[in-house]
């Protein structure tokens, strides 16, 4: 159950408590009090710590106990004795059953008991029947309130219940749209090949990347990451790519596709959400990368003899500044070479001593794999990022993309 509505729940049980001067006391299956409520002063002349694992026959002592019709449950009229020997009448009503209402608040009890002194029996004790009858009136107008306010919270769950489904569906419907924004498939082309891993850290996430084949010599790749996880940097990302969809195209530099998503999406973007990201364009007749990098990770061309070339940030995230020029950048790659993008949660997975994973541990993961395939890369980084990890989980979304230039006969 919804922790608000057990907070309603118990609302509800104490105070309807306190108006009687009463107790609840939740039972095991081998008639052990689990709990009672309220916590402090439950029934006078009895401490919580006496009744709770005791049961009730060991922690009341009753010496007289008389049965009557309870319409569902059964009552007891009986003096009970209290720690100082002091017996005191009290009327008490049993239920049973794990599905009742209230069996929420005391998980693993089956059977319940509600105990309310009868503060005016031992004035009347010479006319127990007259007493007991009005008691039982009493009680059963307690039990009428007590149903009232229970078919009243069944119908506030069932609200609940409809309103988390409608969230649940909502949700489902944000991680399919997710899915839709990643590639389902990489260009077919004989200069390059493709890998990628993505995990998101909550249901949606705001990491995205696309490859597109721009003409038979032309690949263009778009990595970015919108901050903060969840449904609104997901719709974010949604919009990022219907505008680099609309805007890519073998005529448009790297520098120029930023600069046009800067200017939309600076009129766009009005919360705390940033864009970082970062574009290049793969020339295969002349071996050379055109890149623009607007405030995301370095991202790396690993070489064949071992060494790394790294595409820093020289411009400003997307959406910072109203009008901006971006400015591409240039870098040689050759056959053999493999492409490594990446979003920040690989870069910022922190070991024990709060030490970060970092480019040293993506150069150390890609060395290490470099004669294997992109496959055996990709999933030897995400194992590489776990053991290097204090705790078993991510912090942040996670998106790793490979691509290795295909050595020409």
């Amino acid at each position: 159950m919804d922790t608000s509505c057990m907070e309603a729940t118990r609302e509800v049980l104490l105070s309807l408590l306190k108006a009687t001067r009463s107790a609840f006391l939740a039972l095991d299956g081998t008639d052990r009090i689990l709990g009672v409520l309220p916590r402090t002063d439950p029934l006078p002349g009895f401490e919580p710590e006496h009744l709770l694992g005791s049961t009730p026959a060991k922690a009341f002592k009753a010496d007289f106990v008389r049965v009557q019709d309870g319409h569902g449950a059964w009552d007891e009229l009986g003096y009970y004795a209290d720690l100082s020997g002091t017996q005191r009448p009290f009327q008490v009503r049993r239920f049973e059953g794990p599905d009742h209402p209230y069996a929420v608040l005391f998980p693993g009890a089956v059977r319940f008991i509600l105990a309310t002194p009868l503060s005016a029996y031992t004035a009347l004790e010479g006319s127990g029947e007259v007493s007991t009858a009005l008691h039982a009136q009493e009680l059963e107008t307690i039990n009428q309130k007590l149903r009232r306010r229970t078919r009243r919270l069944k119908r506030g769950m069932e609200v609940l219940e409809a309103r988390n489904n409608e969230i649940i569906q909502e949700m489902n419907l944000a991680v399919e749209l997710q899915k839709s924004l990643l590639p389902k498939s990489y260009p077919d082309m004989d200069l390059v090949g493709f890998t990628h891993r993505y995990i998101p850290l909550a249901m949606v996430g705001g990491d995205f990347f696309d490859i597109v084949k721009l003409s038979d010599d032309l690949v263009g790749v778009m990595i970015s990451d919108v901050s903060g996880h969840g449904v609104a940097p997901a719709f974010i990302t949604a919009m990022l790519k219907s505008s680099f969809d609309y805007l890519v195209s073998a005529k448009t530099g790297p520098a120029q596709l930023m600069t046009r998503l800067n200017e939309e999406f600076s009129k766009i973007i009005d919360t705390d959400h940033y864009v970082t990201a970062f574009y290049a364009i793969f020339d295969f007749g002349t071996m050379t990368c055109r890149y623009c990098n607007a405030g995301h990770p370095p991202q790396l061309l690993a070489h064949t003899d071992g060494s790394f070339t790294e595409m820093g940030a020289d411009n400003p995230i997307i959406g910072m500044l109203d009008s901006f020029g971006y400015r591409d950048e240039s870098v040689a790659f050759r056959n053999g070479d493999v492409l490594c993008f990446y979003t920040d949660g690989v870069l910022e997975a922190r070991a024990a001593d709060g030490t970060l994973f970092g480019l040293e541990g993506i150069k150390r993961s890609v060395g290490k794999a470099f004669n294997g395939s992109l496959d055996t890369m990709a999933d030897g980084m995400i194992t590489d990022l776990i053991q290097y990890m204090k705790d078993p989980y991510f912090e942040d979304d996670i998106t790793i993309l490979l691509g290795q230039v295909i050595d020409s006969l």
